[in-house]
């Protein structure tokens, strides 16, 4: 009667162990990126696409994959500019690393407008070199030093909440199918001399930035 009522305990509370254990995972699961577990992947996912067009042999396929990238690279500046590093400087107000951070910005989107241009020419390669370069500067400087001193600032669940907004936002931008409008806006305002993006939709009803006249001929030969 004893063992019976054991092993009836035993097998309940092994259900139970295994009930809660599920709950568990699907809490975990549930949970929304963190804020830098997100822009990690983004990093990781452009590394990707620069190896693919360094193999690609038909310019076609090239410039295929250059427009994912571009893409790519308009998105995650959008959400690291318009949310989280607002959201750093909040918190840890403007630091070096930060502000080194903003300045790299302006230079890779310069360089990747100058690749864009140079889509059909044959510098297209060594302008995605370079570009390639300054973007694994970026990354390295930001992954070994300015992340781990924003997970002790912000904390999980601020990283989680931010992680939420950026992965909609970058959703956002994929989906407006145009990555030279944004990349263009912000290029004007780099150049002059803005640090940090004006906030979306201060120049909302205005017209869009022009082109030099040489960009506007490459890009209809395009």
């Amino acid at each position: 009667m004893n063992s019976n009522r054991k092993s009836k305990t035993a097998s309940i509370k092994s259900r139970v162990g295994r009930a809660v254990s599920l709950v568990q995972d699907s809490l975990a699961s549930s949970k929304s990126e963190s804020a830098i577990a997100l822009l990690k992947s983004q990093h990781e996912e452009v590394k990707a696409l620069f190896k693919r067009i360094e193999k690609a042999t038909a310019r076609a396929q090239k410039t295929k994959l250059f427009d994912e990238l571009a893409s790519k690279l308009v998105g995650h500046d959008a959400i690291e500019r318009e949310i989280f590093y607002p959201a750093c400087e909040k918190a840890m107000g403007m630091t070096d690393l930060l502000g080194e951070a903003l300045v790299e910005h302006g230079v890779v989107e310069f360089s990747l407008y100058q690749a864009d241009q140079a889509r059909q020419a044959k510098d297209f390669q060594f302008k995605c070199q370079v570009l390639s370069e300054l973007l694994e500067h970026h990354v390295d400087e930001e992954e070994q030093e300015f992340f781990p001193k924003v997970e002790k600032a912000l904390g999980r669940d601020k990283l989680e909440q931010l992680g939420a907004r950026m992965k909609a936002r970058f959703e956002e931008t994929q989906a407006m199918g145009d990555f030279r409008t944004p990349l263009h806006g912000n290029l004007k305002q780099v150049l002059s001399g803005a640090l940090k993006p004006a906030p979306r939709g201060a120049g909302r009803g205005s017209k869009k930035p022009s082109l030099p006249a040489r960009a506007s001929k490459r890009r209809t030969a395009a």
